[in-house]
């Protein structure tokens, strides 16, 4: 708005028709996006909104169009309030150029009340034409603008004093021009054709009430427990478009020291709300990317360990966990969200390569290892029909090794030739158990037969007659080999027995044998006569030493004279045993 605009008075704008304002607002629905970030853009561009490049001639028809565009383009800022309030709270603009929301419910619903609207020199009120609604071209070509907190409401009654005091900033020039004391500066806010000048300053004054009511009105917003950093952003916009040169009189230089403070309480809101968002969002980073690194860890695991039908329920499960965490939890930014998600793609992709590549490998495994089998089976089975149950045994025992070093293959084929394999060795153990049962039986009778031969063999005594009880055990062996095998768990105990009168008849055989030996007794019959010459020469040196009387030589020559006689004794022994 130019410094060289005039201001409609506050009550004499909210006397527009309310029919034109609300038809304004239902044409411009359709044509206003509601985007944060066209209101933002649109906050920029604040002013009369139906002014074009062509103005009208004659300054009552100037008049009249102004303050129907500002009409309705005050209600449409109401209701870009009420649209805007439903974006997300994730859009953060900057502090001076956020879009704006009502600071509470109380205030949204609140009827707005416009600061003083800038207009050209104003026709008597007499012969002012009532202002026609904005045509639906002209709000089609209409910027959207930011939703504003709007002022607080015109009192009913202002204060005098307030009033007064307010109007001592300001001043009426002799040509009608407004202007306020801004600080150091003298600015123009407007002009007016009345000529009682403090009549004139009037309704700025009350203007700049209203603006410290709205101060009131956003300090009491800003002390709600808790606000959205949309409705700050709102609050924060509202103060910038409400305290850009207002065109108002009064303590300007005051206002827009308490604005500052509460823009500042505003943003150190925004401050906290961002900290504890961006707080959030770490969080939430740790959690989507514990969520990933799990996924990249199974996907990791070594093919042979893992549970592919769990592992498949996950991976199956990873798309819907990770839209129940963007739903519940708190978003990401796009970079990072996007990295994730392209982390959690390539694990999913290298996933499906793995257990593809997995199982046709285990394919190419069970293949080889049926084919193995089938070899195992196709041996046993032609071996199953053999009575040569020791061999038999054997090369069976050799092929179960070999079964248990084959690589297994599928559970389902596995057990289908396992079955085939094992009926095999089952046809040929049943047979040669139903073979054992019969042996075991005519082995059992054999035992019989050789326990009673045991008992003829122990019955001999070959001290008596050896020749008598050599002929009796040859008889005795020759039937015990015909009797047969006995039973595997008996067939030691009675070996022993037998092993054992066999022993006592051969001892007795070499002791007959020594006696009887003719070389033996000449040895012996030899021996004897040399001992007895022995024993002679022995006395007689005993003689000579006992005659020449020294004791050691007696000790000698009797030690030596009592061991040939002793030899002698065990010779003559032998001799007659010898006979």
């Amino acid at each position: 708005m130019s410094e060289s605009e005039t201001s409609l008075p506050a009550d004499q704008a909210a006397a527009q028709p309310a029919d034109a304002v609300v038809d304004a607002t239902a044409e411009q629905s359709s044509a206003e996006p509601s985007a944060p970030e066209a209101q933002t853009a649109a906050a920029e561009q604040a002013g009369p909104a139906a002014e074009t490049g062509e103005r009208v001639a004659g300054a009552e028809q100037s008049t009249a169009t102004e303050q129907s565009t500002a009409t309705g383009e005050s209600a449409s800022e109401t209701r870009t309030a009420s649209e805007a309030s439903t974006s997300s709270d994730d859009a953060t603009p900057p502090d001076d150029a956020a879009p704006a929301e009502g600071a509470g419910a109380s205030t949204a619903a609140t009827p707005a009340t416009p600061a003083p609207t800038p207009v050209t020199k104003p026709a008597p009120a007499g012969s002012r034409p009532r202002p026609a609604a904005p045509s639906p071209a002209a709000l089609a070509g209409k910027k959207p603008t930011a939703a504003l907190l709007p002022v607080a409401p015109a009192a009913a009654e202002h204060d005098p004093a307030e009033i007064a005091a307010a109007k001592a900033f300001g001043s009426v020039a002799a040509d009608g021009t407004v202007t306020v004391q801004d600080g150091t500066q003298v600015r123009t806010i407007g002009t007016t054709t009345e000529t009682d000048h403090d009549a004139a300053l009037e309704p700025f004054a009350k203007g700049y009430l209203d603006l410290v009511a709205f101060l009131d009105q956003t300090a009491s917003a800003l002390t709600a427990p808790e606000h959205t950093q949309n409705e700050l952003n709102r609050l924060l916009e509202n103060l910038r478009k409400n305290m850009k040169e207002p065109q108002v009189v009064g303590d300007i230089p005051a206002l827009r020291v308490r604005a500052s403070e509460l823009r500042e309480q505003a943003k150190e809101k925004i401050r906290a709300l961002e900290a504890k968002r961006a707080e959030g969002r770490e969080a939430a980073t740790r959690r989507r990317t514990e969520f990933v690194e799990s996924i990249e860890a199974l996907v990791a695991t070594d093919p042979e360990q893992i549970s592919w039908k769990n592992a498949g329920e996950t991976m199956r499960q990873m798309v819907p966990t990770w839209k129940q965490m963007q739903s519940e939890d708190i978003g990401l930014d796009r970079p990072t969200e996007e990295a994730l998600w392209k982390r959690l793609s390539a694990a999913r992709g290298s996933f499906d390569r793995m257990r593809k590549q997995f199982f046709s490998q285990l394919d190419e495994r069970h293949a080889e290892a049926a084919a193995q089998k089938e070899e195992l089976i196709a041996r046993a089975e032609a071996m199953q029909d053999s009575t040569d149950w020791g061999p038999t045994v054997r090369a069976y025992k050799d092929l179960m090794d070999q079964w248990r070093r084959a690589p297994r293959g599928s559970r389902k084929k596995d057990d289908a030739q396992w079955k085939r394999f094992k009926a095999a060795q089952d046809t040929f153990f049943a047979a040669r158990n139903a073979d054992l049962h019969e042996t075991e039986a005519e082995q059992r009778k054999n035992l019989e037969v050789k326990e009673a031969l045991l008992a003829e063999a122990e019955a001999l005594d070959p001290a008596e007659d050896l020749e008598a009880a050599k002929s009796a055990l040859r008889s005795v062996q020759d039937r015990w080999e015909e009797a047969g095998k006995v039973p595997r768990g008996d067939m030691r105990r009675i070996d022993s027995r037998l092993r054992a009168v066999e022993r006592a008849v051969k001892d007795a055989e070499q002791a007959e044998w020594r006696r009887t030996d003719p070389r033996t007794k000449a040895r012996v019959e030899g021996a004897s006569s040399q001992l007895h010459s022995a024993i002679a020469s022995y006395e007689e040196a005993l003689e000579k030493a006992r005659a020449g009387g020294d004791p050691k030589k007696i000790a000698e020559a009797e030690a030596a004279l009592e061991a040939r006689k002793e030899w002698l004794a065990v010779i003559e022994r032998s001799a007659r045993d010898l006979g």
